[in-house]
């Protein structure tokens, strides 16, 4: 299934609150600021779409022992 994000703007008397939805349904919290929404909406992906983990090379030669 594909994930569509988008961050609607919420008018509140003298506030505009963000809430991010997706395609899927999935709704986010209604938050103050629109970065704050682009975190929930990018866990939401990260959740729903997990990178392959990768090996992270060692910080030393491959000789070092510990």
């Amino acid at each position: 299934m594909s994930h569509r994000t988008r961050i609607e703007p919420v008018p509140v008397p003298e506030w505009t609150l963000h809430q991010p939805r997706c395609s899927c349904g999935w709704r986010g919290d209604l938050l103050r600021t629109r970065p704050l929404a682009a975190d929930q909406a990018d866990e939401h992906l990260a959740e729903e779409h997990p990178a392959t983990e990768t090996e992270q090379p060692a910080l030393f030669g491959d000789d070092l022992e510990v």
